[in-house]
């Protein structure tokens, strides 16, 4: 009886496998009438900057910038306004240097097209932490790579890395077809995740040569922040895993159907010679 039971099912399996039927299911073009926020105030002492932009329909496009905006923000007694750059549109930067810190919080409005979309934040501390770890490629005597950044799971905190890793000094001339520049973010959840934690997708490797400069910064996240990067993360880049999640809208803080996120990351760095 019971190896009736079990050919039956793996019957059921192969109808099942078999059945399977490409669907090519159009998106239709629709104008979505809003706009993309991304925003990130930091407790360093520098003018302030955010990105407006428009949605897109398809992924491969390049989004087109919300221009004529009119940005403001205030910590509930202090105002700013953002004036855009005029050799970048859709970037806007404040008026003044400015720091936010850790005991206020921060509104933002932004009027574009008759419509206002606001959003409120605050910052959290960063804590300091081990530097990252760089090694020796295999089987070379001038290359390095990353080893270890951080964890990618902690119940103290959340905070995402940013790792900039430039040798443009060591070419002469510095051509421009020549690659001297990488760029790779990290990120420290306290959310266990398959696609991340256990089993990790294989990432490009980045190799670098000796006396390279590093500049490791480090950003703290805010529970509702951490809980957009890891629901952006869970569209992008964890995607394509055995355990991908199933695709969904990100979470957002920008009101009247914005799009994006309004955050603020206190943040320290640290520069390293790879020697």
């Amino acid at each position: 009886m019971r190896l009736l039971i079990n050919i039956f099912v793996l019957i059921f399996l192969i109808g099942l496998i078999s059945c399977e039927k490409k669907i090519h299911w159009p998106i239709p073009e629709t104008e979505i009438n809003t706009i993309v926020v991304d925003a990130l105030l930091t407790n360093e002492f520098k003018y302030q900057q955010l990105r407006l932009s428009l949605p897109r329909n398809n992924i491969n496009d390049t989004s087109a910038m919300a221009t004529g905006a009119i940005v403001s923000m205030n910590d509930g007694s202090n105002f700013m306004h953002f004036n855009e750059s005029q050799a970048l549109p859709g970037i806007y930067l404040s008026e003044d240097k400015v720091a936010a810190t850790i005991d206020k919080k921060y509104y933002l409005t932004v009027q574009y097209n008759s419509e206002t979309y606001e959003a409120e934040t605050y910052l959290v501390p960063v804590h300091t932490s081990n530097r990252l770890h760089y090694a020796p490629v295999e089987g070379s005597d001038i290359l390095y790579e990353i080893k270890w950044i951080a964890p990618e799971y902690s119940i103290y905190e959340q905070a995402m890395y940013e790792v900039i890793i430039d040798w443009s000094h060591l070419v002469e001339g510095n051509p421009e077809d020549t690659i001297t520049r990488a760029k790779i973010f990290h990120y420290t959840l306290n959310t266990i995740d398959v696609s991340y934690t256990i089993f990790p997708q294989e990432k490009e490797k980045v190799y670098f040569p000796q006396h390279s400069i590093i500049i490791e910064r480090k950003y703290s996240l805010t529970d509702e922040h951490a809980d957009y990067v890891r629901a952006l993360l869970a569209e992008t880049e964890w995607q394509g895993s055995l355990f991908e999640e199933a695709r969904g809208n990100l979470p957002t803080n920008i009101s009247n159907g914005g799009l994006g996120f309004f955050a603020a990351s206190s943040v320290i760095a640290d520069t390293m010679l790879v020697q």
